[in-house]
Formats: structure tokens, sequence, C-alpha cells
């Protein structure tokens, strides 16, 4: 079976009006909390379990049922995958392709997914990256607040 994208997002059907909806509250766990802290100091935080693995986020738990230890992660940054983007959500052609990157500290067995400023002519699999926060007084403990990563 095959899909095959009919339409745009502006031609969606759209019914005016309220709905009534509980409130919807997320909560991330006590080691989001603490990886949403870490972004607002300028910090990238990941667990390191008992068997020396990184996880980055960090987990609740390890593989092993076992609780880890938060740790900042100071290693160096790979990227490990990409993809560039010519078109934004709408289907209209970018100025300027973004360019979206799986990113992994040399030592983990998991990373994060996130905005690339790399000029298109440098990327390349395995090259070292590094985050870019916004300045203090902008950070709001949100994924955003690393701006992008750039070449290391």
């Amino acid at each position: 079976m095959s899909y095959d994208k009919k339409g745009r997002l502006d031609d969606l059907v759209i019914f005016p009006g309220e709905q009534e909806v509980e409130k919807y509250v997320y909560t991330p766990g006590i080691h989001g909390y603490d990886f949403a802290k870490g972004l607002k100091e300028g910090k990238i935080l990941g667990m390191k379990c008992k068997d020396g693995k990184i996880y980055v986020p960090p987990k609740t738990f390890c593989p092993d049922f076992t609780q880890g230890e938060i740790i900042e992660i100071k290693d160096e940054w790979i990227l490990v995958s990409y993809t560039i983007v010519y078109q934004d959500m709408y289907r209209n052609k970018l100025d300027n392709p973004k360019v979206i990157g799986v990113i992994k500290p040399k030592n983990a067995e998991s990373g994060l997914i996130h905005l690339l400023n790399i000029p298109l002519d440098k990327l390349d699999i395995g090259i070292k990256v590094k985050p870019v926060f916004r300045p203090e007084n902008e950070r709001k403990g949100i994924i955003n607040d690393i701006m992008y990563f750039e070449l290391a």
C-alpha cells in the first residue's frame, strides 16, 4: 500500500468554535526536571548506569532496572545522522535549507535530535559538533535553550 499526500495543510477543513477539554499537564519525571534545569544552566545532563553506559537525556531507570547517576555531559558530540529540509510544514520552499541532526556524545548509547548550523559542504557523518546555548537570560529550561549544534 502506498501513501499519496493530497493537498496542503492549509487546505484542511476547519470547524470554528470551542471544545471543552480537561486540563492536560505533562510531568517529565524527576530526571526530566534535572535535564531541564541543566539546560537552563547551559549544561546537558545524562545518566551513567552501573554498567558504564551513558544515556542522554537521562532515563528514569537504567536497562537493568537500577538507578543511575546524573552526570554532566562534557564529552565531544558526534553527528550520527542528518537530513536536509528544503520545505516548511506547509510545503513552501525555504530560502535557506535547515539541517536536522541526530547527535550523541562520543561515549553514549543515545543522544538528541536537534537543529544544526553547519554549512552543507561540511556535513558528514562522524564530524564533531558542540551545542550553542541561548544567552543565560533567555533560557527557560527547555530543549530550545540549545539554539543549534555547530562544528566543534
